[in-house]
């Protein structure tokens, strides 16, 4: 190891911790294992037993996931899945429902926060992309799509490098139905 890789390797191993929780009972893991709790009248005490739970009781625990997480769909699922099938027959997830990747992403309360954080080679600057701007953005990609014929089932495919368009064209896609793939420029035109 060279010097200054040492130098850097100390400075960096001394750097002062950045951020604390406010207590280790105010996490979305600690809220959703107190919903649990009360949900299913457990005891689940630790990070561990929850996990054994999920994996126990693992339809419960997805439809929990789904409850908690405040998923929004235009129609319920009537099964989380059918737990007399094995992994290998590829049981169906949420049989019934319909729902939208991007609605669900796209709907945070707080339209000011950032929802991207993007770099690129070109510069050091990072980008940074609200929620509302992204939901503005992704409208306007959407309305696009739409205007060339762009419907639901319909496939999109996207050369473009990763960045936030990208993430924008897919969630435009997204939001109309349509199946996206992509392919970053930098794989060449080969």
């Amino acid at each position: 190891m060279s010097k200054d890789t040492e130098a850097m390797s100390e400075n960096i191993l001394e750097s002062k911790v950045l951020w604390y929780p406010d207590t280790k009972k105010n996490t979305h893991m600690d809220r959703f294992r107190t919903q649990v709790n009360r949900d299913f009248g457990l005891n689940l005490a630790s990070y561990k037993e929850m996990y054994q739970w999920s994996v126990d009781s693992y339809a419960d625990f997805w439809a929990q996931v789904w409850s908690f997480c405040g998923v929004t769909c235009s129609r319920m699922y009537e099964e989380v899945v059918d737990v007399s099938k094995r992994v290998s027959d590829v049981p169906e997830w949420f049989r019934g429902s319909r729902l939208n990747y991007a609605e669900n992403l796209l709907k945070h309360k707080d339209q000011d926060k950032v929802a991207l954080y993007a770099a690129t080679e070109a510069n050091e600057e990072i980008v940074k992309v609200t929620f509302g701007e992204l939901r503005r953005d992704v409208a306007v990609f959407a309305a696009a799509m739409r205007k060339m014929g762009v419907q639901t089932g319909d496939r999109v495919v996207g050369y473009l490098p990763n960045g936030v368009h990208a993430v924008e064209a897919m969630l435009a896609a997204s939001s109309i139905g349509a199946v996206w793939s992509s392919t970053s420029v930098d794989f060449g035109v080969n």
